[in-house]
């Protein structure tokens, strides 16, 4: 089983967004996936909730106590561990980093985001895990975007090929207990999170 933890010391950064519509989309592709919830905000558990589907099946835990749940995951034949973790939690962060086999770091295309990238780069370096970028919650053609891009590129970290747009889909597949993949099959979010996802995958490998 791979493990997949989305990190980042700043709130609003997409880690919940993303670790959801990639975890449906990762069991559309045929994987068993098992999305744990260890943000005490419980975003992902409480869409969890909503849904009308018991997949992909959703785990709250204390950050504390994921090598205890991904050993349970692990027990259950799955193929990965997908985590959502708490943004400013910097003992927690790295409890987690240290526990996975990647780490994915969501960053806007803001200064903001760009400040708060050292921090998780220095737990993930810590760590000794795998890295990578993802550009996320990006405004629509924005030329802030391929200068963020620029600026992350510099870190020697791989950057995700795929922006996640700012896109309405996102939030109202959210708010029906749904990934943008269910809500809007053939709509540019669900592209982009299955190109996300293949992409993530190919970095386990």
């Amino acid at each position: 089983m791979k493990s997949i933890a989305f990190l980042s010391q700043k709130g609003g950064s997409g880690k919940t967004t993303l670790a959801v519509h990639t975890s449906v989309a990762a069991q559309e592709s045929g994987e068993r996936v098992v999305l744990i919830d260890t943000d005490f905000q419980k975003s992902a558990t409480t869409w969890s909730e909503a849904r009308t589907v018991d997949t992909p099946i959703v785990a709250t835990a204390a950050a504390s106590d994921l090598a205890t749940v991904l050993e349970a995951a692990r027990s259950e034949d799955m193929a990965f561990a997908i985590i959502d973790t708490a943004p400013h939690a910097a003992p927690d962060a790295a409890r987690i980093a240290q526990t996975v086999d990647l780490v994915v770091i969501p960053c806007r295309p803001s200064a903001f985001d760009l400040a708060a990238v050292s921090g998780t780069l220095e737990i993930v370096k810590a760590a000794k895990v795998q890295g990578v970028f993802v550009l996320s919650a990006c405004p629509f053609r924005a030329p802030e975007i391929a200068e963020t891009r620029a600026v992350l590129a510099e870190y020697g970290l791989p950057v995700a090929p795929v922006e996640i747009i700012d896109r309405r889909a996102f939030a109202r597949a959210i708010a029906t207990g749904r990934a943008v993949t269910e809500f809007e099959s053939n709509g540019k979010a669900a592209s982009e999170i299955r190109s996300l996802w293949d992409w993530l995958k190919e970095q386990m490998r």
